[in-house]
C-alpha cells in the first residue's frame, strides 16, 4: 500500500531529549521527506554573543548533529536494504545548518536555517511544509518576518499571505521561546499551529500516572539497553541514565549521563533511576504525527494519532483570531492523566517499532530483522450507513516477514461525534458494527484496527493500523 510522505523540517535546540528525537527522526527518514534539520535556540539554550556582552546558556554547539549523520552513515548500507527509500547520508548532511541560535528569541538576521525554511516554503510541491519546532519557534520566525518585510508593502502580499498560510503548518513543542507570542500569532495568525502543549509519559517523567501501566518496561534498562544501544554506532548514540555521555555547555544538575550524583533520585524530577533507564524524548511527537500508519492524523488534528491529538482552541494565550490548536484529553481510567493519555496510549507501539527498526542498523540482509504488517480494510476507509444498521468490516493484513498477526479492533469514542453507544463484535479480521438506533444523521464513528507480529519470538514487534470513519447516514 501506497504510504504518504509529508515534508519536514526539523528545529531543535540541542538539548539531550532533542538529540534522542534527532535520532529517532533519522530511522524514520524513509516515511517522512525530510527537507531541513536545523539548529535553533531556545530559552533553555543559546550560543550567546560575546559581541552583545551575551554569555552562552547550556549550549552544546551544532556538530553532534553532524556526528549523528556520520553514524547514519554507518549503518546506510544496511537500513537501504529494509526499504530503499531512506535518504542519503550527503542528502541529509546537505539540508542540515544552523540557524538562529545567538540568544533566546533571535530572529533578528538571516541565516542558512532561516533561509532554507524560506526557500521550501515556496518550493514547488503541492504538499504541506511541517515547520517542527523542537526548540524555539524563532529560526522560523525569521524565515517568516524576512517574507512579510519582502511583500508587505507590494501588491503581492495578499497571495503570499495565503500561500504561505496554505503550505506551512507550525508543530511547537510546549512554548521555548516567545517569538510565536509576539509575532508569529499576529502576523501570520491564518497559519496553523500544532502546540504540543503536554509530552507527559515522554519526557523526563515516567509512572503510571503518565503512560500506560504495560508500557513503563520501555523506559528501564533492562528493554533500552538490548533493544537500542546494542544495535549499532547509530542507536549507541541514544542518550541514557549513567551512560557517560557528557553534553557539552550543560550544567551538572542536566548531565544526566555522567553526574553519579543524580543517582537515588537526587535530580529535579525525584524520580530514581538506573544506568541506561531512558531520560527523554520530548521532541519527537513532532515528527511521530507525520508518519503514516494508518490513523489519518493528517487530514485533521483532532483525529489522534503517534504524535498525540489536538483540539482547535480560540481562548489561547497568544491570539484568539490565529489557528490554533492544542492538545486535547483522552478518557482514562485513574490514576492515568487524560492530557498524557492523548498521547501515551500509543506509547508501547511507537517504542517497539523504533527498537525494530534499531534492528535494521545492524541486519545486513532483509531476513535478519522484523518489519511491519501492511493493513487495509475491504470495506474501505470511508463508510456510510444507516442508524439501526449492522455492517461487518474486514480487515485484510499481510507480513512481509511471514509472521502470524493479531488484530485488534476499537472504538476512539474521544474523536468521533455520535453519543450513543457503538456496538462492537470482533472476530479476528472481522468487525461487527450495530450502529444505534437513535444515531443522528451526520454523525460519525472513529473505528480503528490494529494489527501487530506481537508475539512471535522477537524481543520487540511492530504495528500497523487503519482507522475507519463510518457516518451516519
Amino acid at each position: 500500500m501506497q504510504k504518504f510522505k509529508a515534508r519536514a523540517i526539523f528545529t531543535n535546540d540541542a538539548e539531550c531529549d532533542d538529540m534522542n528525537s534527532f535520532l529517532h527522526l533519522l530511522l524514520y527518514a524513509n516515511d517522512v521527506d525530510i527537507e531541513g534539520l536545523v539548529l535553533s535556540s531556545s530559552c533553555f539554550h543559546y550560543e550567546g554573543d560575546p559581541a552583545a556582552g551575551i554569555e552562552p546558556k547550556r549550549w552544546a554547539g551544532g556538530q553532534w548533529m553532524w556526528d549523528y549523520l556520520d553514524a547514519y552513515e554507518q549503518a546506510y548500507p544496511n537500513l537501504v536494504v529494509h526499504d530503499p527509500a531512506y535518504p542519503t547520508p550527503d542528502y541529509l548532511r546537505s539540508v542540515t545548518c544552523i540557524g538562529n541560535v545567538r540568544t533566546e528569541g533571535d530572529m533578528d538576521a538571516d541565516t542558512d536555517g532561516s533561509e532554507l525554511i524560506r526557500a521550501r516554503i515556496f518550493a514547488d510541491d503541492p504538499r504541506q511544509l511541517y515547520l517542527l519546532a523542537g526548540g524555539g519557534t524563532n529560526t522560523i520566525a525569521r524565515a517568516l518576518k524576512h517574507i512579510e518585510d519582502e511583500y508587505r508593502d507590494t501588491p503581492q502580499w495578499d497571495a503570499v499571505y495565503r500561500q504561505v498560510c496554505e503550505k506551512a503548518v507550525i508543530f511547537m513543542i510546549v512554548t521555548q521561546d516567545n517569538t510565536y507570542r509576539d509575532y508569529i500569532a499576529g502576523a501570520w495568525p491564518d497559519l496553523r499551529m500544532l502546540h504540543c502543549t503536554s509530552i507527559y509519559g515522554i519526557a523526563f517523567m515516567f509512572d503510571e500516572t503518565v503512560a500506560p501501566a504495560d508500557c513503563l518496561h520501555v523506559f528501564k534498562s533492562a528493554w533500552i539497553k538490548p533493544n537500542l544501544l546494542d544495535k549499532g554506532p547509530l542507536p549507541a548514540l541514544y542518550h541514557t541514565w549513567f551512560d557517560g555521555h557528557v553534553y557539552p555547555g550543560e550544567e551538572p544538575r542536566s548531565q544526566f549521563g555522567s553526574n553519579l550524583e543524580l543517582a537515588g533520585g537526587n535530580w529535579w524530577g525525584h524520580q530514581e533511576r538506573d544506568q541506561y533507564d531512558m531520560i527523554s524524548e520530548g521532541d519527537s511527537p513532532s515528527f511521530l504525527y507525520l508518519i503514516d500508519k494508518g490513523l489519518r492524523s493528517l487530514e485533521n488534528p483532532g483525529y489522534g494519532s503517534w504524535g498525540g491529538r489536538f483540539v482547535r482552541k480560540e481562548d489561547n494565550e497568544f491570539n484568539p483570531a490565529a489557528d490554533y490548536w492544542c492538545n486535547a484529553e483522552d478518557t482514562c481510567e485513574p490514576p492515568m492523566r487524560p492530557i498524557a493519555y492523548q498521547l501515551t496510549r500509543w506509547i508501547g507501539d511507537w517504542m517497539n517499532d523504533f527498537a525494530s527498526r534499531a534492528s535494521w542498523c545492524v541486519a545486513p540482509s532483509f531476513g535478519e530483522a522484523n518489519h511491519a504488517p501492511e493493513v487495509s480494510v475491504a470495506e474501505g476507509i470511508d463508510v456510510v450507513a444507516s442508524a439501526g444498521e449492522r455492517l461487518v468490516l474486514h480487515a485484510e493484513a499481510s507480513d512481509p516477514d511471514g509472521d502470524a498477526l493479531t488484530f485488534g479492533w476499537m472504538r476512539y469514542a474521544d474523536v468521533d461525534t455520535c453519543e450513543a453507544e457503538v456496538g462492537l463484535a470482533a472476530d479476528g479480521p472481522a468487525c461487527e458494527v450495530r450502529v444505534p438506533a437513535d444515531a443522528k444523521a451526520g454523525d460519525t464513528i472513529h473505528l480503528i484496527v490494529r494489527v501487530t507480529d506481537e508475539g512471535n519470538g522477537r524481543d520487540t514487534y511492530m504495528v500497523n493500523y487503519q482507522r475507519v470513519i463510518l457516518t451516519v447516514a
